[in-house]
């Protein structure tokens, strides 16, 4: 097997591209529904935790905290998700989905998913588990 070398410069972009070629099909799918990638990703965090602090939501589905602020903005206005101070820490802020939420995510996450099966057919189950084990790796590093 013979050893690719990757420089610092080269790395970043490969994976911007790996991510866009991922992520292109769910876009279009989730247009549909008048989302974009990072709502979907709030809402389907959410839907995982059930609740969670603006923090932790930003840390899981990887939202830089002022897009966030303007996602969860959005979500909230658009009657997706609940907000609610913690009753331990007035300042912190305690995020859920409303029922209309759980039904919006009910209905996109099938599409989605069918999304990554297609993807996933055309890469081996070991290869997947390869990708997703070094970037977790990778991820490890910094934290």
């Amino acid at each position: 097997m013979t050893s690719m070398k990757v420089d610092f410069e080269s790395l970043p972009i490969l994976l911007q591209k790996a991510r866009e070629s991922i992520v292109l099909s769910a876009r279009q799918t989730l247009s549909a529904y008048d989302l974009t990638e990072q709502q979907w990703r709030v809402i389907r965090t959410v839907y995982l935790n059930g609740e969670l602090n603006a923090q932790t939501l930003a840390s899981q589905s990887a939202i830089l905290g002022p897009s966030l602020s303007r996602i969860l903005n959005r979500l909230q206005e658009d009657g997706f998700l609940l907000r609610k101070t913690s009753p331990g820490d007035q300042r912190e802020l305690i995020i859920s989905l409303s029922a209309k939420g759980k039904r919006l995510h009910q209905k996109v996450l099938p599409k989605v998913q069918a999304n990554y099966d297609k993807l996933s057919g055309n890469i081996s189950a070991n290869k997947m588990s390869q990708v997703v084990g070094l970037l977790d790796d990778i991820i490890a590093i910094e934290q």
